[in-house]
């Protein structure tokens, strides 16, 4: 009898622990045509996931393109001809509800300047040329631009002598952007995408041999600190070269875009999408 009842026990306790773990874990789905045998990285989903912004270095130099999607998927992508060029690369594509697309490049406006090529944050709105944001891009490297959905905040990263930082600023609905300053994580977790809410964040950060992995990260309320940022271990793959990495959430918060060189790929980076409903971190 004794037995019996430690058996019980024991395959209560099991039940019970899948039952909290929330069942099998969720599966990335590849985004097929958009992947190329190179690199493809900084997935960004326009508001009503008919599109998707991104940017491929196919063609030697990254550059920004947009699939659309259809009822099989999204189609290949189709390089934006003034976000390609054989001299600069084009990063990190984001666009605002209002269609104001912030990306970053490293575009030399003069020859004498070259010495001095990084990665700067830029915005335009149709037809009109780039816009440098004054108080964003310094000397430095920046890149990721995200901007919540209330335009109050705008996340982006620095580079640092010790790996690229998160830093928020006012976002532009406070109206000039500026008043930039480190969210507080340490050097190399970065990279931000957030819910609607503002109230959710996903980043990448370092992993197990030098590799790159996804990481989430909340807060209570808007302007309350952030807290430690937790990987996902359910969907991190311990298979892939360079990691996962470069997060985009969905407008609805029920899919997250990454990009990744794991397993079934078709070469490099490619961009994967997977629920969000099953995601659990280590902390969970």
């Amino acid at each position: 009898m004794a037995r019996l009842m430690a058996l019980w026990t024991l395959l209560s306790l099991f039940v019970s622990h899948s039952v909290a773990g929330g069942g099998k874990d969720p599966v990335p789905v590849n985004l097929g045509k958009v992947n190329t045998d190179a690199d493809e990285d900084d997935p960004f989903i326009v508001t009503g996931n008919t599109q998707l912004l991104y940017a491929s270095n196919k063609s030697g130099k990254f550059g920004i393109r947009i699939a659309q999607r259809s009822g099989k998927g999204f189609s290949a992508g189709k390089p934006i001809p003034d976000l390609n060029d054989k001299e600069t690369d084009f990063r990190s594509p984001f666009m605002t509800r209002d269609f104001k697309l912030y990306f970053a490049s490293n575009e030399v406006p003069d020859e004498k300047l070259k010495d001095l090529k990084n990665y700067d944050i830029k915005y335009r709105t149709q037809g009109r040329a780039p816009v440098i944001i004054p108080g964003i891009s310094e000397k430095e490297d920046e890149l990721y631009p995200w901007v919540t959905a209330n335009g109050k905040e705008m996340y982006f990263s620095r580079k640092s002598k010790d790996g690229f930082v998160l830093f928020v600023a006012r976002g532009p609905a406070m109206m000039p952007i500026g008043n930039a300053k480190e969210v507080g994580f340490p050097a190399g977790f970065h990279h931000a995408t957030l819910s609607a809410s503002g109230l959710v964040m996903y980043l990448q950060g370092p992993v197990a041999k030098d590799r790159v992995g996804l990481f989430r990260s909340k807060r209570s309320k808007a302007g309350a600190a952030w807290s430690k940022p937790e990987p996902l271990a359910n969907l991190n793959s311990a298979d892939a070269t360079r990691g996962d990495m470069s997060p985009c959430l969905s407008g609805d918060g029920k899919k997250l875009y990454f990009a990744s060189d794991r397993p079934q790929g078709q070469g490099g980076l490619d961009l994967w999408v997977v629920d969000t409903s099953g995601l659990k971190t280590t902390a969970e």
